[in-house]
Parts: C-alpha cells; structure tokens; sequence
C-alpha cells in the first residue's frame, strides 16, 4: 500500500445541485440547478411579454430567439459581476474558489473574510462598478445601432420602438437591467453589496468586524421584512408572481443576513484551531476479515459510531459505514462475506487531513452527510463530523 493517500481536504465543494461550466482565471465557474427557472422565466417574459409589446411587427420566432438571446447576455452579465468582485478579491488576498449562478443571481464563494475596512469596501464596490459598466457599455452598443437614439428614448413609444433592430432592441433592455442590478445591489441590505459598503463603513468607525457585521445584519434582515411586506401586500391585490418573488427576495436576504453573522461567530471560534485539536480520537476499529453478521451484532449495534476504519495487521486498508451494507433492507441472518469486501479503500475514499484548519473543515463537512476519516501517513487517527464541530463549538462558547 502506498504511504501516502491523497488529501482531498483542500479540493473547492461544490455547491449542492451544481455543475461545473468552466474554469476562468482559475476560478471554477458553476451553474445550479435553479438557473433553469430564472431562466425560463426571463425568456418567457422577454419573448411573450415585453418584446411583443415594443415590436407588434415581430414574429414568434424573432420574439423568442432575442429573448433566448437577452437572457444568456443577461447570465453573463451576472458572470462579470461576480468576476469583479472575485478579481479585487484575489488582490486583497482572498481565496476564491468557485463562482455559482444560481436563481438569486451570482455568488462568489471567499474563504474568509477582508482583512480590513478597505479591503470590503473595493471587493464589495466591484460588482456595481462592474454592473454599471456594462450599462453604459450596452448603452453605446445600442446607440450605434439607431439614428437618432436621444430622440427615440425621449419619445419612447411603441412606434418608435417598432423601427428598433431585434440587435439594438437586445442592447437597450440589457443596457437597463444592468443598471437596475447595480441600483438593486447598493441598497443597504447586508449581506448585499450595498449593505457591505455599510458594513466596511461602519468596520471603519467602530473598528470592531463583529459589531459592524451585526448592525449591517440587523439593516439588512429589516430590509428582508420589508420585502416581504411588499410582496404580502402585491400578492393580496391580486399581482401573485411578482408579489411571491418579492416575499421570497426578502425570506433570501433575511436568511443570510443572519447566516452571515453566525458564520462570522464561528469562523472568529474557530481560527487557530485546526482539525487535530477537534476530532474524535476514541474509536473502534474493525478487523478487515470480520464477517459482516459479527460486525453488525458487536459494533453496529452497541456504538453510536457511525465509521469505522478497517484494518489488517496494524495496517488501516479503509472503512465501512452503516450504509455500507444495506442494513435497513438487510435481516440479520441474511448478512454474508466479511467486512473488507464491503469497505471504501483509503486510496480512493474522501478524507481530511488532521492539519487543515477547523473553519475549512466544517465547510467541507457541511455539504457530507457522514463523517470522514482523518488519515495521516496512511493511519487513520481521527473521526470528525459536521455535528462534532458544533459541539466542540458550543461548548467553547458557553466555556468562555
């Protein structure tokens, strides 16, 4: 056997519902499963609602191919947003491992948080800068395709509209999305990019990250309600689609303006701790030739463990968990061959490595639903879950 097996602790985790698109700037770039929604919706608006209404002359096909051709600008727009802020992010020496387009728009995903005030207000900056840009830039590219463009905006009716090319018609609703996105993005509503700017603001009066992210927070779970307000009272006079989008906008922001601040408690908690100072360091392991029935009725069913490494003359070979046998569809006297015919090599299994940090850890183990293994040279010395953390996490707390 190999004396080393390969760490995969520092492998980026995919959001859940993910799939990888690209890797730009090595950063990867994934899409989740809710962009399908968002945009079937945009095309849907774009081709059945809005362009029907600026273009009576257009046919279903021409409706339908610059909506489907508006709402992949719109996604690569969103794209440019999270670049900017994943780019100056990077400079302020921040880790940015992924990039996921999801029905909320973007999300850059950064390990930690700025170093200082500065260092949030540019990152946070960046992507209504980036926004407002491609406003502007969408704006020229519409402009090249009119006569008289200032004469067309000021009358802005259907008429003049009508006399628009399907391309400066694209650039123009471009043009004003991109700069609602960016006028949406600054309200102060952390953890919006608006309600960063008021955090670093605040950071920089008070000097204290905590206090300022849990004032930004408490703005932006108040802007969260009055979203929700919005949309209660939108769905109650009869406008339900939007008033439902409303109420779900503010539910999100609530959500992670809170999640926002526990994050930040337990990151502060866990820095300087790495994963050795917080694993399980009781536990059985289990012969490798210990027939499957002997494993059930001696470690299954009097443990709480829910892993268990398998081991061959001192030497650990993988591990075995609950589900590793099908148990809750397998009877007793029905359980056959041994346990190592049953276990995930160590080779080829997810582990951690014991030195990796605690708050990467819990990151990590926040998406697995088992436990994994610690493994060292080889060995495995250690059990850590996402529970584990928790604990460890609590009980400090209430310690200090």
């Amino acid at each position: 056997m190999p004396d080393e097996y390969p760490d995969h602790s520092k492998e980026p985790q995919a959001l859940p519902g993910s799939v990888r698109l690209a890797r730009v700037l090595g950063i990867d770039i994934r899409l989740h499963i809710t962009v399908v929604v968002i945009f079937a919706l945009i095309v849907t608006s774009l081709a059945a609602n809005i362009f029907p209404q600026w273009h009576p002359e257009w046919s279903t096909t021409q409706n339908w191919t610059a909506g489907f051709t508006a709402a992949i600008l719109f996604f690569v727009s969103l794209l440019i947003h999270e670049m900017a802020h994943s780019v100056v992010a990077r400079r302020c020496g921040i880790k940015i491992t992924a990039i996921t387009l999801f029905i909320f728009g973007g999300v850059a995903e950064m390990k930690g948080e700025p170093n200082s005030p500065k260092d949030e207000f540019l990152i946070a900056g960046a992507g209504p800068l980036a926004s407002f840009f491609l406003a502007f830039a969408f704006g020229i590219l519409f402009s090249l395709f009119v006569a008289d463009p200032q004469a067309l905006l000021s009358e802005n009716d259907s008429m003049d509209l009508a006399n628009v090319s399907a391309t400066a018609t694209v650039f123009m609703w471009l043009s004003s999305i991109n700069f609602m996105l960016a006028v949406f993005n600054l309200l102060p509503g952390f953890p919006m990019d608006g309600g960063r700017l008021f955090r670093a603001a605040l950071w920089w009066r008070t000097g204290d990250l905590m206090q300022a992210t849990q004032l930004a927070a408490r703005v932006g779970s108040g802007f969260g309600w009055v979203f929700i307000g919005l949309g209660a009272m939108q769905v109650f006079s009869g406008n339900t689609i939007n008033g439902f989008w409303l109420v779900l906008i503010g539910w999100f922001i609530r959500r992670l303006a809170l999640s926002s601040v526990a994050s930040l408690i337990l990151d502060q908690a866990l820095r300087g701790f790495d994963v050795r100072a917080i694993m399980r360091t009781r536990f059985d392991k289990v012969p490798a030739e210990t027939p499957v029935r002997g494993f059930i009725e001696d470690y299954f069913l009097r443990s709480n463990q829910q892993v268990w490494p398998v081991s061959r003359n001192e030497v650990d070979e993988g591990y075995v968990m609950a589900q590793s046998f099908n148990l809750e569809n397998t009877a007793l006297e029905d359980a056959t061959g041994t346990v190592d015919q049953h276990m995930q090599p160590l080779d080829q299994a997810h582990s951690i490595n014991p030195d990796i940090s605690a708050k990467d850890a819990f990151e990590r183990l926040a998406r697995h639903p088992y436990p994994l293994p610690v493994v060292e040279n080889g060995r495995v010395i250690g059990i850590i879950h996402h529970a584990d953390i928790l604990r460890w996490f609590s009980f400090h707390k209430i310690a200090s």
